[in-house]
């Protein structure tokens, strides 16, 4: 009769277990803190092209503005009030189709601080809807017209965090640091 050895099975103690399972953590924190900070640095980017198309528009609105004057009136500037003003223009805004009868939305601001925000309607951004759903973005048109030679410098800042851009510092302090964008043109009649 043969005599068998017995096979001892052999499997990990538990320290070899915790050791593993201690490498292991130490290898996936370190990268799962870099996913999240790529997040952030991807959300933080989604803002900053979005805030940049919207201060883009606000600035070709105004353009708009100026050479429907034009086809209009014959006059290049005449929804603007001479000065340096804040202001706010929407697409829906009704100096856009009648710039000779209304004039760019530059009155007071009012109490409340929601003068300048922007809503969500339809998918689209805009003041003063009813019925939109509060974005996070607000935008803030600078025009400084000046009758005599007709020209008018134009400044469309879009901003989302607690800095609040104004004429004197929309200039130096809007920068993406400080969540807001800007974007500029000068405006010159064209007839």
């Amino acid at each position: 009769m043969a005599i068998r050895k017995r096979k001892t099975l052999k499997g990990f103690s538990l320290g070899e277990v915790l050791l593993s399972i201690a490498v292991l953590t130490a290898g996936i924190l370190p990268m799962l803190g870099a996913l999240v900070g790529a997040l952030n640095t991807s959300l933080d980017s989604q803002e900053i092209v979005i805030a940049s198309g919207l201060a883009q528009e606000g600035a070709e609105l105004v353009l708009n503005v100026r050479d429907n004057g034009v086809l209009a009136a014959s006059d290049a500037f005449v929804a603007f009030q001479p000065g340096n003003r804040t202001c706010r223009i929407d697409y829906n805004d009704a100096v856009l189709s009648n710039p000779a009868v209304n004039d760019i939305d530059c009155s007071s601001p009012g109490a409340d601080g929601t003068y300048y925000d922007l809503l969500v309607l339809s998918g689209l951004y805009a003041h003063d809807s009813n019925a939109g759903t509060s974005a996070k973005f607000k935008r803030r048109i600078f025009i400084n017209y000046t009758a005599g030679p007709g020209r008018a410098a134009v400044v469309s800042a879009v901003y989302w965090g607690s800095y609040v851009p104004t004429a004197a510092n929309v200039n130096t302090d809007c920068t993406s640091l400080n969540m807001c964008v800007r974007t500029s043109v000068t405006l010159l009649p064209w007839k």
